[in-house]
Parts: structure tokens; C-alpha cells; sequence
């Protein structure tokens, strides 16, 4: 096909596994199955398959009903009937057919259907047999992935598109820009041209087809590509270059009883007809060729091919054009990043500069996976796998983005029209907000009337005010880093930052960014400021501490204010005064050398005299509000320890505002 009966997948099929260590050629037993034995050697796999199934009927000995279920279910691997496969393998198993590839493959068959507990299950029974085989190990680990996928998937909706799609194969999808709303694929459906049917699927040759939708969204009946694009050959696999005048596609020549080299074509649009088709200098009958994709300033051409110098059956390659030569130039590998020890075909670069493609070779859930990579400064990043619902455990490729959210590919997977369909997909928005409550800190009251405002890195600037019940919400867009502000007069002003850069999935930040205000008509405790035992210098968790003011100073750029230092009783009160004051010359001091403007500052050390009065219980317990903590407080707690909390909360450094109207004079 350009899939595999254009034979582009032949090297594909036949070794899949190859990377096994127990993938061998099994040897038949002495059966009466030369004829399908010929047929299937030269990839006549629909009529193959019929005579190993009779030939499974009329045998009596579990060997020969073995090897001939085995190789009806090789049939119907060969032709992406992946129901059919397990359903033969399952029975070469069950008939305890020798050759330990039967399990194997009932295995992959079971991860392509999706069925990926059972599939495990046969992975353990192989590897009993294999325990040398470090590569179903992996397998296994690609099913439990898989199911994961499965169980949790992505946001994507995908919808058959029935309008085009038919009982036949229908893949390998680009647009035509010269053609609004046009999808160009392949197909095998009955109006293909020529009168052969293809022996490998049992269907007519593959041809390109166009289907166009209209305003409503129906789509018209697809009709064959004009000629000459279209011959005897298997013919498909196409992209345009930004004009719509130029295209490129895979022909695959059909010879009785041969299997030929797949090339890439290109023909032109002059005077409303189609240039004879030319084919690219690289072509070889060597190795094949196919799956072309032109890069949105038509001057690199990915294909997939498996010439040599790749890194496993097919690579992904890229040419350039060579404007001097009027020619494509010497292909190059994608590179390791990119291609596999598998299969890497089905290349779509997007307008953005990311390549998409599908591959067996990486972790996936079964079959080819499609996955993307972006182009860094010339490298490309690590290939992601779309996951499901996008993939599945049958093949999904030729993936075409028709924006950044929207697009098509095609899929062999249960529950379509026919082998391959085409599959429309949209990726919903994420679904971001953000939320809280604006709360006085002490009181736990709400407030109302208080501004939000939302910044973001998009140059979003909005404002709201918060209700009676002092809330506040916000919709966020994707990939943006926020910050937002709550100000209240009266107030001190606080900020929050966040960030929807990388979220995917649905998110509300609801709760985590309520905004407690500190009221700046009375003093304000600085926490976790301390200081040595009878000392002014500052402690290194106090400097962490005061970064906070710096901060809080920082975002109410307008306020001036007061530093004051506290002392507990237990010393004359000229030594507690005298040792107050140089303290909160010290946290002054602290925050002129971070770029505090000094006359924004003032300081004053209160001694013992002004005993701390609990506000909120919740800071400060085990008090609670209203509780002043006086000596004679003090004096009459229960225990030792209740007194020396209360003599710490009584040692603090707080600020007061002395004015809102600050204005730098520099």
C-alpha cells in the first residue's frame, strides 16, 4: 500500500518484529497449502488468506491447523484487518502451534484491538518461552501506558467523516490550496480508474480523490483526481505547494508477480491541465520512496523512505531545493530524534514549523502512532505522542493540521466504514479561571468594593470589584503568566502570581488565591524578626522575615512608614527603651541597604510600654482576641511555657503607615 498496497509498508510487514529475538521465518509442516504458500510469498494476500482458510477447515492435525491459521492471520496483519488477525492467531495458539511467533503476534494483534490486559497477558506467555527477549518487556510497558492513555484521555474530539469516507481504504489526507475546503486522499473505492483489483487487499488499485465541503459544513461526492496523476499504477499519498499548482505523490508501479520500488512524483498546473508526472532525481528502483510533505516556503521536501543510510525500515528524509540546479538536492535523515528502529512515515510539516508523522518504532499504543516534534534553533524536540483518543491501538497516521486546534488523519481503527477512514478532530479550549474572597486579615470580614486586576503576558489588563461577599473571577487564557492585585483603601495593596503556560487539562484556581488585606489603620506585626539575647543585630531568619516588607513596601510604592521595636518586661525600662530603638534602627537600617528610600522610613522603639493586643486568633494562639498581654496578664498564665509565648508575641517588630501620598524625588 502507499499504506501497503502500494507496497511502500512491504519491508514493514514482513518484519515488524523483526527486532525480536524469536522472529523467524516459521517452516511450514507438510500440509497441502503450496498454492496459498505461492500466493502469499509474493503478497497476494486476499487470495492467500481464503486458501489457508479452507485449508484450516478441512485439516484434522493440530500442527497443520496451526500453520495455517497462523498464516491466515499473517493475511489478514498484511492487510490492517486487525479483528481478523486475532481471531486467527488466537486459534494458532489455542492449536499449540510450535513456533513461539504465534504468540507474539496474537499479542500485538490483542494491543491493536486495544485489548491490553490480554495482550499483556500473551507478552508473559511469549517471554516464558523467550526470557532472553529484553524487548517485550517494552511491549509490555507500551500497553500499561496505553491503558493509561486510555483511561485519562486528552481533551481532542474525534468524529468519523462520514461524508467521505466509504467501505474502502481512505487515508493519506492533504488540502489543495487552490481548492477552498478541500480534502485530497486515497482511496480504493470502486470509482478508482482501471479495471484490476489490487491482490494484496482484494480491492482496485488506490487513486487520489477530492471531496470539498461547503458553508453547512456537507461534503460533495469525492471524485477522482484529473489525470494524468491517476493511472493503472496504485497511485496516492499527495501535497500541494502554497500555490495549488504544484504536486507531488507516490506512484507505485504494478508488475505480475513483482514488487516494485514506490516513487515520488511531481506535476504541474498550466492552462487547466496536469503536467505528465516527472520523477524526483532521488528515486531509486532500489528503495522506495513516498508520503511527500513540502515545507510552507517550498523549499524542503520530507518523505519517507527506507534508502540507505536510515536508522530502521522506513526513515523520514528531507530535500531542498536546489535553486541554482532548478532540482531537489541530495536527501538528508531527519536524524535519531525523529526516526526510529521502526517505521517513521506519513510526514506533515504545519505552517508553524512542527512535523507531524506516525511511527511503530516509539512507544505507542499499537500499530503506527502519530506523534510531533518542533524545529529548535535546527534541532528537533522530543517527539510527543497524541495519545488517545487521537491514537489507538490500530494504525493512526497522516495527521494534517488545518489550524492549531482542528484538523484530520486517518485511522484502521474498530467502528469505521471501511480498512482505513478518515477522521476529523477538534481540540476544545482549556477551560481556565481563577477566583478568591478579599477578606480583612484580622476580622475575617469581607470586603467589598475592593479592586482586582488581572496582568498578563499578552498585555491583558483587567479590573473587577469583589462583591458583598467580597469575590472575585476571572477566565484566563492558555499560556499566559498572570499576575493580580487586590487594593482596598485603607489597605495594603497584595499581589498574586500565576501561570497557564503548559496546562492542558481544565483548571480553576478557585480558593488558592484569596486575598487576606492587612488594614493600615493600626500597626502590623512583622513576623519571625529576631534578634540575639540582649542584642540589636539582626539574625539571618530575620532578614528573610523583613524581605517580605521589602516586598509589601515594594507593591505600595505611595505609603511611608514607621518602624517599631517592642521589648517584654523583664528589664528596667530605660535598658528595654534604649535596647527597642537600636533595633528598629537595625530593621531600618536593613531595609535602606535593599533600596528602601530612607524617607520613606522612620523609626521609634517603644520598650515594654505598649503590650501586644491579640486581634486574630488564629496568629496568635493559644490566645485569643481581645487579650492584651500585660503583666499582669502574664503573671497570672497557668504554666511556664503559656508565659514565655506570650513574652515572644510581646517582643515584636511592627510598622505603622504615616502617609499614602509617597512620590520619589528622584
Amino acid at each position: 500500500m502507499i499504506k501497503k498496497s502500494l507496497r511502500l509498508l512491504v519491508v514493514f510487514s514482513l518484519t515488524i518484529l523483526c527486532s525480536f529475538a524469536a522472529d523467524k521465518a516459521p517452516k511450514a509442516p507438510k500440509t497441502k497449502t503450496k498454492k496459498a504458500d505461492k500466493v502469499y510469498t509474493i503478497g497476494q494476500y486476499y487470495t492467500a488468506s481464503a486458501l489457508y482458510k479452507k485449508a484450516y477447515a478441512k485439516f484434522n492435525k493440530s500442527e497443520q491447523k496451526g500453520w495455517a491459521a497462523y498464516r491466515a492471520g499473517e493475511c489478514a496483519r498484511m492487510v490492517n484487518n486487525n479483528s481478523e488477525a486475532e481471531d486467527w492467531y488466537g486459534k494458532a495458539v489455542k492449536a499449540k502451534y510450535k513456533d513461539p511467533m504465534s504468540i507474539l503476534r496474537y499479542a500485538e494483534a490483542l494491543k491493536s484491538n486495544g485489548k491490553y490486559a490480554e495482550a499483556i497477558a500473551q507478552y508473559n506467555s511469549y517471554k516464558e518461552k523467550n526470557p532472553t527477549d529484553s524487548k517485550v518487556d517494552g511491549k509490555i510497558k507500551e500497553c500499561e501506558q496505553a491503558q493509561a492513555w486510555n483511561d485519562k484521555p486528552t481533551r481532542a474530539k474525534v468524529e468519523n467523516v462520514s461524508g467521505v469516507n466509504s467501505k474502502y481504504h481512505e487515508f493519506a489526507l492533504c488540502e489543495n490550496p487552490a481548492s477552498k475546503g478541500s480534502l485530497v486522499f486515497t482511496s480504493s473505492r470502486e470509482e478508482s480508474t482501471g479495471s484490476k483489483n489490487d491482490n494484496w487487499y482484494g480491492e482496485k488499485y488506490f487513486d487520489i480523490f477530492q471531496a470539498t465541503k461547503d458553508n453547512n459544513g456537507k461534503w460533495s461526492t469525492p471524485t477522482v483526481f484529473p489525470s494524468p496523476a491517476n493511472s493503472d499504477n496504485s497511485d496516492g499519498a499527495a501535497c500541494f505547494d502554497a500555490t495549488g499548482k504544484t504536486m507531488y505523490f507516490t506512484t507505485c508501479p504494478v508488475v505480475k508477480d513483482k514488487n516494485m520500488q514506490c516513487k515520488i512524483m511531481m506535476t504541474t498546473l498550466a492552462d487547466g491541465k496536469w503536467s505528465a508526472p516527472v520523477s524526483l532525481p532521488f528515486n531509486s528502483d532500489n528503495y522506495t520512496c513516498g508520503h511527500p510533505s513540502l515545507s510552507a516556503d517550498g523549499k524542503t521536501l520530507y518523505f519517507a523512505s527506507d534508502m540507505p543510510g536510515g536508522l530502521g525500515g522506513k526513515d523520514i528524509w528531507m530535500s531542498s531545493w536546489d535553486a541554482s540546479a532548478g532540482a531537489w538536492g541530495t536527501p538528508i535523515n531527519a536524524g535519531s530524534v525523529i526516526n526510529s528502529d521502526g517505521d517513521d512515515m506519513f510526514p506533515r510539516l504545519t505552517s508553524s514549523g512542527r512535523l507531524y508523522y506516525a511511527s511503530n518504532g516509539k512507544p505507542g499504543m499499537g500499530g503506527l502512532d502519530m506523534f510531533y516534534s518542533a524545529n529548535e534553533a535546527g534541532l528537533w524536540s522530543e517527539p510527543v505522542n497524541l495519545q488517545s483518543p487521537i491514537n489507538s491501538g490500530a494504525d493512526d497516521f497522516g495527521v494534517i493540521m488545518t489550524s492549531e486546534t482542528t484538523g484530520y488523519f486517518s485511522s484502521s481503527r474498530a467502528g469505521g466504514q471501511g480498512g482505513d477512514d478518515i477522521y476529523s478532530f477538534v481540540i476544545p479550549p482549556v477551560k481556565l479561571k481563577v477566583g478568591g474572597r478579599v477578606y480583612d486579615t484580622d476580622t475575617k470580614e469581607n470586603i467589598e468594593g475592593a479592586t482586582v486586576e488581572l496582568f498578563g503576558s499578552d498585555g491583558t489588563s483587567l479590573s473587577v470589584t469583589t462583591s458583598a461577599d467580597g469575590l472575585y473571577t476571572y477566565e484566563l487564557k492558555a499560556n499566559v503568566k498572570y499576575k493580580i492585585s487586590a487594593s482596598f483603601t485603607g489597605y495594603l495593596t497584595k499581589f498574586h502570581e500565576l501561570s497557564t503556560v503548559g496546562i492542558e487539562e481544565d483548571k480553576d484556581f478557585t480558593k488558592d488565591f484569596d486575598f487576606p488585606l492587612k488594614s493600615t489603620k493600626k500597626p502590623i506585626t512583622v513576623p519571625m524578626v529576631f534578634y540575639d539575647l540582649n542584642k540589636a543585630t539582626l539574625r539571618a531568619e530575620s532578614k528573610t522575615a523583613l524581605d517580605g516588607l521589602i516586598k509589601t513596601l515594594t507593591e505600595n510604592p505611595t505609603l511611608t512608614i514607621k518602624v517599631t521595636s517592642h521589648t517584654d518586661y523583664r528589664a528596667d525600662d530605660k535598658y528595654n527603651m534604649d535596647l527597642s530603638n537600636r533595633r528598629a534602627k537595625s530593621v531600618m537600617d536593613y531595609l535602606v541597604a535593599n533600596a528602601i528610600p530612607a524617607d520613606r522610613l522612620t523609626f521609634e522603639g517603644k520598650g515594654e510600654t505598649t503590650p501586644k493586643a491579640i486581634e486574630n486568633d488564629d496568629e496568635y494562639k493559644p490566645f485569643k482576641r481581645g487579650d492584651v498581654l500585660t503583666k499582669e496578664f502574664i503573671d497570672g498564665l497557668a504554666s511556664k511555657e503559656l508565659k514565655e509565648e506570650a513574652h515572644q508575641y510581646n517582643r515584636r517588630t511592627e510598622f505603622e503607615v504615616t502617609g499614602a501620598t509617597y512620590v520619589p524625588k528622584n
